[in-house]
């Protein structure tokens, strides 16, 4: 698979760590707690890269 730039990377990997969360279900012990946390936290991670583009600059009123 190639991407085409930086945010289908970033939508690349959110589907994957949605796709890992959803195979591992519900955590049932501490190591998989950690990754259910881990790929909640990438998942976050790449939606907010992922949307920072979309964001203006505030006005400077220096």
């Amino acid at each position: 698979m190639r991407l085409q730039s930086d945010f289908d990377a970033l939508a690349a990997i959110e589907k994957d760590a949605k796709a890992m969360l959803k195979r591992i279900g519900l955590p049932d012990d501490a190591v998989k707690l950690e990754v259910v946390v881990f790929l909640r936290d990438v998942i976050d991670l790449a939606s907010y890269m992922e949307s920072t583009h979309r964001l203006v600059e505030p006005p400077s009123f220096v």
